[in-house]
């Protein structure tokens, strides 16, 4: 009930005129003063002890009531602040006794208890955030073991916690893309978030223990979300030149190697390929799309102008070798607008000196640049072992196979969503994966979104997975060998490095049929 609700409902005063029309007679008075006379006798006498008891029970039922909802964190106010006071105080230390009581270990500061507290409340609010979001956390710290926001410096033997991926993709199938405000999404989330400022070295012990987890809140990784946010900011520094970008007439991008399409008999190729495309025509057709999801006029608005722009102005020169297999989109117009495109853009450092795509990248992410150590020595574990960066452009609804990478990554959303649905190494036996000599080898080898195929793969049924959703400014620590399927939520960017070979699971996926190469 808020301030308005108890304003309406007061009794209205009556006015001056009905008050001095209800005077009482001078016999009239004396009759109702001798009433209440009366009645003040009769509460001395058998109702006297009544009374008492009231007052008794009253004064013990009160202090009680107050002292268990103060216990429980609730003020009585409204049952919004309820919600608020139930997560905040749960973030609370559990050695926390209050504004006045302090620690429960003397030597601890007052000043180191204030900034607990402090950072406990922040922890708070971020749940809180969460479960007002449209990503809502369907398990909290009593079913993980952990709390995803306070997580032990050791890593729990039990981390992360797994489901079956059959109710994982039951609960939220990967074509399903679009959620709207006041609908929202329960996922399986079990990845612990750090806080690069305040959490860094218990984020390094996770990443040196070669654990997944999700950081945040890194100024240099904000500073390039902002930037790289902006498309205008793109279109203006990326030149008008054509890059490699992958096409497909449905939204499940498959990878393969076509070199290894002579291994395999009846190979069919999957429906993506790849063509040339610039970033402004991309924008185009992605924000298109992003309209079209959200039936929102101004969107629709902005991408007229942009395909009026590109008919006006048809330029654009291919950006790539000679032999790569990558040719001009020739689609009619038409044709391309029902498409789906994954616009990539790769840098090098050996490229990175004279001005273009690739200095871009490194300037404007230091903390993918293993010049600059201060900057990037979180994310790169091992810098010589670092292979360029990596930026994907993706589109609503293009979803990436579930594969595994034999090298660390480190994955950095830029702008948008994505959701990512992980699994151990050890799980590799039931993710149905092409052998290592198919072009596609490393992917699993069917549709996660079409459960008809889940019974053709039964070993399936017994694979456990976890998901997030990384939004703009979240980085994600994937180790060695750690399955992802990949589902864009939105139009998104996202730029990942490769730092290096770890091998503490290399016996599982060489029992599997892989293997992890050896570093150089």
């Amino acid at each position: 009930m808020n301030g308005g609700d108890l304003f309406q409902r007061r009794p209205l005063m009556a006015p001056a005129s009905a008050t001095t029309s209800l005077r009482r007679s001078p016999s009239a008075e004396l009759s109702f003063a001798r009433r209440k006379k009366k009645r003040t006798l009769l509460l001395h006498g058998k109702d006297h002890a009544a009374l008492i008891g009231v007052l008794t029970i009253a004064a013990i039922l009160i202090p009680t009531v107050w002292l268990i909802r103060t216990t429980k964190g609730g003020t009585g106010t409204s049952s919004d602040s309820d919600v608020d006071n139930r997560f905040l105080n749960d973030w609370r230390p559990l050695d926390w006794k209050g504004s006045s009581g302090g620690l429960h270990n003397n030597d601890e500061k007052k000043s180191s208890s204030a900034q607990r507290l402090k950072k406990a409340k922040h922890r708070g609010a971020l749940d809180l955030d969460t479960n007002r979001s449209i990503y809502r956390h369907k398990f909290g710290s009593a079913e993980l073991g952990y709390n995803i926001y306070d997580c032990p410096a050791t890593p729990p033997s039990s981390y992360p916690r797994a489901w079956h991926a059959t109710d994982v993709l039951s609960n939220w199938n990967p074509n399903e893309v679009t959620t709207v405000p006041p609908s929202y999404r329960e996922i399986h989330h079990a990845i612990c978030i750090f806080d690069y400022q305040t959490q860094y070295d218990i984020a390094l012990k996770y990443r040196d223990a070669e654990k997944p987890f999700i950081i945040r809140n890194d100024p240099a990784v904000t500073a390039a979300s902002k930037k790289w946010r902006d498309p205008d900011y793109l279109m203006a520094n990326l030149p008008e030149k054509k890059m490699y970008t992958e096409r497909s007439s449905n939204n499940h991008f498959m990878f393969y190697n076509s070199r290894n399409r002579k291994k395999v008999r009846n190979w069919i190729q999957p429906p993506n390929d790849v063509v040339s495309m610039t970033y402004r025509e991309w924008y185009e057709r992605a924000l298109e799309r992003d309209g079209l999801a959200l039936g929102e006029g101004d969107i629709v608005d902005r991408v007229n102008e942009l395909r009026k722009w590109r008919m006006e102005n048809m330029v654009g020169k291919a950006d790539h070798a000679d032999d790569d297999e990558v040719r001009d989109d020739t689609d009619k117009e038409n044709e391309k607008r029902v498409k789906w495109y994954y616009w990539r853009l790769n840098a090098f450092l050996e490229d990175a000196e004279e001005e273009g795509p690739d200095k871009l990248v490194f300037d404007d992410l230091p903390f993918f640049d293993p010049r600059k150590q201060k900057e990037s020595e979180f994310y790169l574990v091992d810098p010589a072992g670092q292979r360029g960066v990596n930026c994907r452009f993706g589109m609503r609804g293009v979803s990436a196979y579930n594969h595994m990478d034999m090298s660390r990554n480190m994955i950095a959303v830029l702008d948008g969503e994505r959701r990512y649905i992980i699994a151990h190494p050890d799980q590799c036996s039931k993710m149905a994966l092409y052998p290592i000599n198919h072009p596609s080898g490393r992917h699993s080898s069917f549709d996660w979104s079409n459960q008809a195929e889940w019974d053709i793969h039964p070993e399936f049924r017994d694979a456990k997975v976890s998901e997030m959703v990384l939004q703009a400014g979240d980085v994600l620590y994937l180790p060695t060998a750690w399955f992802h399927a990949i589902v864009n939520l939105s139009r998104n960017i996202q730029c990942n490095i490769r730092s290096g070979i770890s091998y503490e699971n290399a016996n599982v996926v060489e029992e599997c049929g892989f293997r992890v190469p050896k570093q150089k």
